[in-house]
């Protein structure tokens, strides 16, 4: 029998791959980068529980690292990207 942490580790992985496959057909930029970070917040909630199965910390290590890296990204895009100055 599969046990319940597993089978919400593939649930959450399983949406974060639905919604990197929304990244590629995005009709703009802006709306590429959203479907991305729901995807990569979607794989470290997979990770986060998949540490909680399997009671290994480096997948929970790895989640976090990805997750800082991909909330500098999207903070340095917004500073950069040229968008509207209040």
């Amino acid at each position: 029998m599969i046990d319940t942490w597993f089978f919400a580790a593939l649930c959450f992985g399983f949406l974060a791959l639905c919604a990197l496959l929304r990244v590629i057909p995005g009709p703009e930029r802006n709306d590429r980068i959203v479907s991305f970070t729901a995807a990569v917040t979607l794989a470290s909630a997979a990770a986060l529980v998949l540490t909680i199965a399997s009671g290994n910390l480096f997948i929970l290590d790895a989640a976090i690292v990805i997750a800082l890296i991909l909330f500098a990204g999207i903070a340095g895009y917004a500073k950069f990207s040229g968008g509207e100055k209040a």
